[in-house]
């Protein structure tokens, strides 16, 4: 295979050619493998300013040693061309006229590793600066380290030129026509890629782009104009240009307002539809829009005869009285530079004044009145009506947590009640057909009868309840004279220390006395053993039936 290397490319063997390519594949993998350089896929530089062509050697080992670094230019016209090389021994070198050696630096060539004249210098660091950047220099850099023992390294890196461009949009006035004409322009000078240019209008405009060469070689201008057809709408309305390119950070807007010439646009006001014979101070006014500015007003009627209280004073007609040569059709007439325009308004005169149009006007106040005092009052029934519901649920509240908390009322001790100020005896005095007296004594079935009948003997001569007897024993032996009470009262039987009661009437504190022992409510409500004439019957007397 030496033998085969060492002939003429004429006497190559057709078979070995092939395998030459995939070895020297082979070989610069293999010393990949272990070095490599890193270097910047594209690097974008203004026109005429200063760009870097980072060129770095991986990793930084002792003992690789680099023996050349080389900058070639791949697509220059002349083919590959060396445009910087850097010795560790010899330092620097540009070869190629173009750039040259004025335009061309290494930014970190190395460093040293001696000391003395002939010292060798260590390159890691093979970054090249390009100043004065043009549009030749755009193109493929090659950068290369040679290195020992491990052979050649190398990195491309693309060069892109690029140009900033200025921009400035402006209005192109134009004058009325029913054909597109250009009322706007935008033009991007001097850019590098050319500018991309668009706009933004609420009419129904095109764009129309054409590019010619810029201020400087290899860059662009572009120049976008917005056409339309030119009305009176159109005029002072803005659209915006909006120019893109990838030296911007955001695009730029350019606002344009636009101008339209027309003739004027006439329309008459100030008529009511109420002139009538004998009104005063009447007047009609010749609104215009136009540009440029009108330059004269000219009032007229279709009849040819021009009131003569009538009096124009520009675009406005004064009338100090009005007759029935008002019954005509009055024109304005409107002059400017571009054209003429006119309007025209007829004027019916009557004989009395109209009054339908003043009580139209009187019934839609009138109305419009209405409507607002009882939006009034309906405000103020809501109001109200809610502040009711609000009281209402407020109450309902209180209520419950009265009900859901205990009872507020307590009921005096019997002994507080004995001391309170005796009470009419006219509270006594129902007759026997309305209240019957509680007459069945209380009876508790826990106690046995006899530990009842000894609480009896114990409590006897300090009684703590009293009967009332029936209506069946009121007519016994019992029966007091006392008619003056209503129904006589009964002293009750299973007393023995009171055998006869007699309630003077006369003697009211004597009365009170006794209806304070007799009543039972006055009395504790717990008491001795009942009578033993009672204790058959079965009948139990509850404290509850007292409250």
């Amino acid at each position: 295979m030496a033998r085969d290397a060492a002939l003429p490319p004429s006497k190559l063997s057709p078979l070995k050619l092939p395998l030459l390519p995939l070895l020297l594949l082979l070989l610069r993998e293999t010393g990949a493998q272990d070095v490599r350089v890193r270097a910047a896929a594209e690097v974008r530089g203004q026109l005429g300013g200063t760009v870097e062509l980072p060129c770095h050697l991986l990793p930084p080992a002792p003992e690789i040693r680099v023996s050349q670094v080389t900058w070639l230019r791949l697509d220059a016209p002349e083919g590959n061309q060396n445009v910087a090389i850097f010795h560790p021994q010899y330092g620097p070198s540009f070869p190629s006229p173009k750039p040259g050696k004025e335009r061309l630096s290494f930014v970190n060539a190395g460093q040293s590793t001696g000391a003395g004249q002939g010292t060798e210098l260590e390159v890691r660091d093979a970054t090249l600066a390009l100043r004065g950047l043009t549009v030749e220099d755009e193109g493929n850099y090659t950068c290369e380290f040679a290195t020992f023992p491990r052979g050649t390294s190398r990195g491309v890196t693309w060069l892109r030129v690029i140009a900033q461009p200025q921009n400035h949009a402006e209005t192109q006035e134009v004058t009325l026509s029913l054909d597109p004409v250009p009322v706007a322009r935008c033009v991007s000078t001097g850019g590098r890629p050319p500018a991309r240019v668009s706009w933004l209008s609420p009419l129904d405009g095109e764009a129309r782009e054409s590019q010619v060469s810029g201020p400087l070689p290899g860059t662009v201008t572009v120049t976008s104009r917005f056409t339309l057809v030119p009305l009176g709408q159109a005029d002072g309305v803005k659209i915006t240009c909006k120019v893109e390119h990838e030296s911007f950070e955001e695009p730029v807007l350019l606002p344009v307002t636009l101008s339209v010439r027309y003739p004027p646009e006439v329309s008459i006001s100030g008529y009511d539809d109420n002139w009538y014979v004998g009104r005063s101070e009447a007047s009609l006014n010749c609104d215009v829009r136009s540009k440029p500015e009108p330059t004269g007003y000219d009032w007229s009627t279709t009849s040819g005869v021009f009131p003569a209280s009538a009096v124009a004073q520009g675009p406005k007609l004064i009338v100090h009285s009005v007759d029935r040569l008002f019954n005509t059709t009055f024109i304005c007439t409107v002059t400017n530079a571009v054209g003429t325009g006119h309007a025209e308004q007829v004027v019916l005169v009557r004989e009395t004044p109209n009054t339908a149009g003043a009580g139209a006007t009187g019934g839609i106040i009138g109305g419009i009145i209405a409507a607002i005092i009882a939006t009034a009052v309906a405000a103020t029934g809501i109001l109200i009506c809610r502040q009711q519901r609000k009281e209402q649920r407020l109450q309902g509240a209180e209520e419950v947590e009265d009900l859901e908390g205990p009872p507020s009322y307590k009921p005096p001790t019997p002994e507080a009640k004995l001391e309170e100020p005796d009470m009419p005896s006219q509270l006594f005095t129902l007759g026997a057909s309305e209240h019957n007296p509680l007459k069945t004594p209380y009876f508790d079935a826990s106690v046995s009868c006899a530990e009842q009948v000894g609480a009896r003997e114990r409590t006897r001569e300090m009684p703590r309840y009293h009967e009332l007897p029936t209506l069946e024993e009121r007519s016994g032996p019992l029966l007091l004279g006392a008619t003056n009470l209503g129904s006589p009262m009964l002293v009750p039987p299973g007393m023995p220390a009171l055998e006869t009661v007699s309630l003077d009437l006369e003697d009211e504190e004597e009365e009170e006395d006794y209806l304070d022992k007799i009543n039972p409510i006055y009395d504790s409500l717990s008491y001795s053993s009942p009578s033993e004439s009672y204790q058959g019957k079965g009948f139990v007397m509850s404290r509850a039936m007292y409250v």
